[in-house]
C-alpha cells in the first residue's frame, strides 16, 4: 500500500539511468522476474521499426519499465493492455517498436507498440488475442499485419493507429487493408532471414499445416507470401516443448 501523493521513480530497464517519476499506484502486486502474484506475465522482443518514431526527448517510460510497472498494477492480460497503453499515453514512450507477449492463466495476447516520434507523446499500438487452439511467436520483427477492426473481444487498438500512419505517409489505402507491420516496421531481407525465420522454424515443427509455402519468405524474399500471425498445432505443446524451441538452431531444415 502506498500513501496518497507517493511517487515512483523510473529507471531505464537496461541502463538504469534515471528517466523521471510518475504517481505511484495506491496498491501494487508482488513481482518476481516478469510474473506477478496473479500469474500475469509479460515478455517482449524488440522490432525497432521506423527509427524516426523513437521519442527519447519527451518519452518517460521505456519498454522494460513499462512491463514491470504494469505487472505491479494489473491482474489480467486485458487489464495489462489497458495499463500499458494508458501509461505511455500519459507519460510518453521512450523505446523503439516492441512486441509484447501478455499472458494470464486464461488468455494470451500479443501487443505491438511504437512511439510517435520526438515531441509527440504516446504511442500507436494494436493487441491481438491468440486463440485457445493456436500457437504464436515473435522474434524481433513485428508480426501483426491486418487485424479485425470490429472484434473487440479479440482485438484492441489505439484510435489513431491508422490515421497516424496516413499522416506520416506510411499508408494510403482503405482502413480494412491496413497492416500494422507494413506501416510501422516494413520488413527487409534481414528482418525476414534473421527474425521471421525463427518463427518459421517454430511453426514448421509444430504447425498442423505445411509451412513449406512460407519458406521463401523466411529465407528473405520480401515479395513472398508472409506467414500467418498464429497457427493451429498438430498436438498440444508442453512447457518443455516450448523450452526446447527456445534452443532451436534450424536442426532438420
Amino acid at each position: 500500500k502506498h500513501p496518497k501523493g507517493a511517487m515512483r521513480a523510473i529507471h531505464h530497464y537496461e541502463s538504469n539511468n534515471y528517466l523521471g517519476e510518475i504517481p505511484e499506484a495506491p496498491y501494487t502486486y508482488t513481482v518476481v522476474g516478469l510474473m506477478n502474484e496473479h500469474q500475469l506475465t509479460i515478455h517482449e522482443t524488440t522490432f525497432g521499426g521506423r527509427e524516426e518514431l523513437v521519442d527519447t526527448i519527451s518519452g518517460l517510460i521505456d519498454y522494460g519499465s513499462l512491463m514491470y510497472i504494469t505487472l505491479q498494477r494489473a491482474k489480467t492480460a486485458r487489464e495489462a493492455i489497458k495499463v500499458m497503453t494508458k501509461l505511455v499515453s500519459d507519460y510518453g514512450y521512450e523505446s523503439g517498436g516492441e512486441s509484447f507477449s501478455i499472458c494470464d492463466p486464461n488468455e494470451a495476447w500479443v501487443l505491438e507498440m511504437i512511439g510517435k516520434g520526438p515531441g509527440r507523446k504516446g504511442a500507436v499500438w494494436v493487441a491481438v488475442r491468440i486463440p485457445d487452439d493456436a500457437i504464436c511467436a515473435h522474434a524481433n520483427q513485428s508480426r501483426i499485419r491486418k487485424f479485425p477492426l470490429k472484434d473487440k473481444e479479440n482485438c484492441l487498438y489505439s484510435k489513431d493507429v491508422i490515421s497516424f500512419a496516413r499522416e506520416k505517409g506510411y499508408f494510403n489505402g482503405k482502413d480494412e487493408d491496413f497492416s500494422f507491420s507494413e506501416a510501422y516496421a516494413p520488413a527487409d531481407f534481414g528482418a525476414l532471414r534473421y527474425c521471421e525465420a525463427r518463427v518459421w522454424s517454430f511453426f514448421n515443427k509444430w504447425a498442423a499445416e505445411d509451412m513449406k509455402p512460407y519458406l521463401p519468405y523466411a529465407m528473405g524474399d520480401v515479395n513472398a507470401k508472409p506467414m500467418p500471425f498464429c497457427v493451429k498445432p498438430k498436438a498440444p505443446l508442453s512447457v518443455q516443448d516450448v523450452k526446447d524451441m527456445m534452443r532451436d538452431h534450424y536442426e532438420g531444415t
